[in-house]
């Protein structure tokens, strides 16, 4: 799966209405399942230290359940701008206490990813005039990001919640900088001569 261009998470978050914006928003920067974020619920949102905290997932049932694997339990930072942002959304939705969901639907419930998808996501992809993309891609633009801002793999794993090294590496590996292997090889042969 490729993540989404900058040019087109800006032009999705520009056309974007401000309540589904930080829906979008904190999937890219979160990196979150979409089965976490509408599971997540706001005791879970610690807006004093910008860390979110992962305990559960909606499953295929609709039901609340445990995160995915053992290591999908997991804290998560985020950065200053998402906790103004998510503190701005907590203040304005009439769902705050810390027992509600952090992106309810209309009625207070979990975010039905399918109703979200065809009511919501389709549409907007359509208004920026982007290429089709699915909601995951926004978990992949986020973790691209990470390793792009310098994050080493292992501290991926931890914050995609990853069950494995190799399932981060077999996914996100070809994004990691590495050198030329020719001059890596070079380098070996000069110690060996």
């Amino acid at each position: 799966m490729t993540p989404p261009s900058k040019a087109d998470l800006a032009a999705l978050l520009k056309a974007a209405d401000p309540d589904f914006k930080i829906r979008v928003q904190f999937a890219a920067a979160s990196g979150l399942r979409a089965s976490e974020q509408w599971a997540l619920r706001w005791k879970n949102v610690d807006l004093e230290t910008g860390k979110v905290t992962v305990d559960s997932r909606v499953d295929a049932f609709g039901g609340i359940d445990t995160t995915k694997s053992k290591a999908g339990k997991r804290t998560v930072p985020i950065g200053k701008s998402m906790v103004d942002a998510l503190a701005a959304w907590r203040e304005r939705s009439k769902y705050k206490k810390d027992a509600d969901f952090v992106f309810p639907d209309g009625r207070g419930n979990f975010t039905r990813h399918t109703n979200m998808t065809k009511r919501f996501w389709n549409p907007l992809i359509k208004v920026a005039g982007i290429d089709p993309i699915g909601w995951h891609a926004l978990r992949h633009f986020a973790v691209s990001t990470w390793i792009e801002a310098g994050l080493q793999p292992k501290a991926v794993q931890t914050l995609a919640g990853h069950a494995s090294y190799a399932i981060t590496m077999n996914r996100y590996g070809h994004l990691f900088p590495s050198e030329d292997h020719k001059a890596a090889f070079d380098k070996i042969a000069e110690t060996l001569a």
